[in-house]
């Protein structure tokens, strides 16, 4: 890049900034359609960012609202100090490093919760037992699909539970209900799900 270029693009970054700045100042005045400007003009700029850090394609329209989300509930924050498009970057990697964080506990938490769905003292020795290889073969895919069948009141539990890793003390307050009921809905839930399952291990042992 040639020194003309980068004076160019120093510029029009300069004058990017000051015009942000502008709408900024226009919706904390009162004119609310002046964040709508900041999303039409940095939309496609997150929607780059985000499949740059490999976000799958099905995720960046989710990931891209929680970005202006965010930016949403603390513009009033905001203080010039670096450019909105320099603070809008750090919030695209923040809310992309709390995706990948809880897509690995919801995996883990995923895990976990079909190997307590196993009840262990009907197993065979791992060695040569059938019901371990048809554990085996059944999918996160497969065990979301069956959570998705649930009752709302029981998968809004297990959710909580076993993929955002809630306590049943944050359960209770998030859904208004007594600890004691989240304990009851939570090993309900985990019953049904063992009946939805049953059809995908059967299915597995028969092969």
């Amino acid at each position: 890049m040639s020194q003309l270029q980068r004076k160019q693009l120093a510029a029009e970054g300069q004058m990017r900034a000051v015009r942000d700045l502008r709408i900024i100042e226009a919706y904390r005045s009162g004119r609310a359609q002046a964040f709508d400007e900041l999303v039409t003009s940095y939309e496609s700029t997150v929607h780059r960012l985000l499949a740059q850090l490999n976000v799958s394609s099905g995720d960046i329209e989710d990931l891209t609202q929680e970005v202006f989300l965010r930016i949403f509930r603390n513009l009033h924050r905001f203080r010039g100090q670096s450019s909105f498009y320099t603070w809008l970057y750090r919030i695209t990697i923040n809310v992309f490093f709390d995706h990948n964080k809880k897509r690995k506990r919801a995996d883990a938490r995923l895990s976990r919760l079909q190997n307590a769905l196993i009840d262990v003292s009907d197993q065979r020795p791992e060695t040569d037992d059938p019901f371990r290889a048809t554990y085996d073969a059944i999918t996160h895919q497969t065990f979301s699909a069956a959570i998705e069948t649930l009752p709302e009141l029981f998968r809004d539990v297990v959710a909580m539970r076993e993929v955002d890793d809630l306590s049943y003390e944050e359960i209770a307050l998030a859904t208004g209900i007594s600890i004691g009921t989240v304990r009851s809905r939570l090993s309900r839930a985990r019953a049904r799900l063992k009946e939805l399952l049953r059809p995908a291990l059967g299915g597995a042992t028969a092969a």
